[in-house]
């Protein structure tokens, strides 16, 4: 579409759109740096990156050892994440978790501009495209997977919507440079390449290069998910298709990538019965069509390339991808919108005769509205999830004494939400696992959540959930850590514990115990429950 705009026009379209897209980056790494300085990341997902990439920078390629094998593991077997290589120059100048956290803030913010040039590609104004791309920050999917601990996700998402910009400016070039560093972020990432080829195929009536692109997408995931990821795991199997693995969200289809394609064709009825009966499927569905007034049906094709998320996300016998709250869903975002774009110019003359404003402006409001309410932030009436104790924090101060405490070559048994300020070394698991036998272990006697709820035992953002145990277990845990003989208190600076082999220290048990008496009581756990926990303990 040709148009002649004045360029002080374009000049103050692009203005407002920078201003835009920093504030929106502000907001993103403040949530993301404030939730690690908060003790609310994790030792399961912000560490396991730390450490790879630490590990890589000292010799041992991807390293990971938080892990249900006990043993250090090439993390590529978990997920095929091979961009992280990308962040070890960064860990050269300075080693720090937080380098994450400015990369995904960056990452998701500026995928904006690819909407917004697309947007006045295909409505003809700049006006209309900033409501595009406000319609893509705002999205309450991006907004709840930006409040997680990093994951390499976020990552895929400017590069799919400036892939969805090739694709509209018909340049193959670009497009095809977007599609390889999309191999290199995660597995089902060959099966979105293979999406925009038959994207780009369709649009264009390019098969040969449509082809090319679907082929190189396919053998991708039959190479990495067949043969390279079974190959680097222990299992001999990726631990989230293995049955046999706790972590196994895929294992219902079969026990590999063949036997899953074997049963999606052979049995579909089966397979589509199964979906939609699943926790969450039905409601899934409606939270992402919402934001977009459902527009994107309207444009069927330019879905193509959410077909590896949106399967990965459906299929799994684990809710918590379809779930609002998660991260999952980021990579569907620019797609959706920029489908409902498309979708909006198509519906737009039918709109017109029903409601008083453009389809555009219709979508905006959905959005902001739907963003509000479930924004992960302490608004008025929003859902704020995580629930911080405090919301804004900055780094704690103890972190200093805490390292010149616990040696760097030490092998460590750290607390769950405490645990990416630690993983940079060789041998680093989730307490209690391996507590009797690292030379250390860290704790934090404090709640990084409002959430502590004894009715949320489970829940995603619930205090079980920070600690991955529940909370009278982990109390007990901490009383027969103060009885064991093996471990001396050597840092009591409230609420840090640090306990080592050897002698005590620091002879701080009457005001470790008073600290625990404390916390059992703020946490709501009865006597009783924490008896028997304190008995379960003791027993092992």
């Amino acid at each position: 579409m040709m148009y002649c705009v004045p360029s002080r026009i374009i000049i103050r379209e692009y203005r407002a759109l920078f201003v835009i897209v920093c504030g929106h980056a502000a907001l993103l790494l403040a949530m993301g740096l404030f939730r690690h300085w908060g003790n609310m990341s994790n030792l399961n997902d912000l560490g396991f990156f730390d450490q790879a990439v630490w590990g890589t920078l000292h010799g041992q390629w991807f390293l990971d050892t938080n892990n249900v094998y006990g043993r250090p593991i090439n993390w590529l077997c978990c997920h095929f994440n091979v961009f992280l290589l990308l962040f070890v120059p960064l860990y050269a100048l300075r080693p720090a978790a937080e380098w994450f956290a400015v990369v995904q803030a960056l990452a998701l913010s500026l995928a904006a501009w690819p909407i917004f040039l697309l947007a006045r590609r295909v409505h003809g104004s700049g006006r209309t495209a900033l409501l595009w791309a406000c319609i893509y920050l705002f999205n309450p999917f991006l907004l709840n997977a930006a409040a997680w601990d990093f994951h390499p996700v976020t990552i895929a998402v400017p590069f799919i919507a400036t892939a969805l910009l090739a694709v509209e400016k018909n340049d193959f070039r670009l497009l095809f440079a977007c599609c390889v560093l999309l191999l290199l972020i995660q597995e089902q990432c060959g099966i979105t390449v293979a999406g925009f080829g038959a994207l780009w195929g369709l649009k264009h009536r390019d098969w040969k290069k449509g082809l090319l692109l679907t082929g190189t997408g396919l053998l991708h995931t039959i190479l990495v998910l067949g043969f390279i990821m079974p190959a680097l795991s222990p299992s001999g199997a990726h631990s989230m298709i293995d049955p046999g693995s706790r972590g196994s969200r895929y294992g219902w289809m079969g026990g590999s990538l063949f036997e899953i394609l074997s049963t999606g064709i052979l049995h579909p009825v089966r397979m589509v019965t199964t979906v939609v009966s699943m926790d969450g499927a039905i409601s899934y569905y409606v939270l992402l069509a919402l934001p977009l007034a459902g527009l994107f049906i309207a444009a069927p094709v330019w879905l193509l390339p959410s077909v590896a998320d949106f399967a990965a996300n459906t299929l799994s016998s684990v809710s918590m991808p379809r779930e609002l709250i998660s991260y999952h869903s980021v990579t569907l975002v620019p797609i959706l919108t920029v489908a409902a774009m498309y979708g909006a110019r198509r519906m737009a003359p039918q709109a017109a005769h029903v409601f008083s404003i453009p389809l555009s402006q219709l979508v905006l409001l959905l959005t902001l509205g739907l963003g509000y309410l479930s924004a992960p932030l302490p608004l008025p009436g929003a859902m704020n999830f995580w629930r911080p104790s405090q919301w804004i924090q900055l780094p704690d101060p103890t972190f200093k004494q805490l390292r010149t405490v616990v040696d760097n070559g030490a092998s460590l048994s750290v607390q769950a939400n405490v645990g990416a300020h630690f993983s940079q070394r060789r041998e680093v698991y989730r307490y209690p696992y391996k507590a009797g036998e690292t030379d250390s272990i860290v704790l934090w006697l404090a709640s990084p959540t409002l959430g502590s709820d004894p009715r949320n035992g489970h829940g995603i953002g619930s205090l079980a959930h920070h600690l991955q145990m529940k909370p009278a277990a982990y109390l007990a845990s901490v009383e027969c850590l103060l009885q064991n003989p093996a471990y001396g208190v050597v840092l009591w600076n409230e609420p840090w514990l640090v306990a080592s082999r050897g002698p005590q220290v620091v002879n701080a048990d009457r005001l470790i115990r008073g600290r625990l008496e404390a916390l059992r009581r703020s946490w709501q756990i009865s006597s009783t429950e924490y008896e028997a926990a304190l008995q379960t303990c003791r027993n092992i």
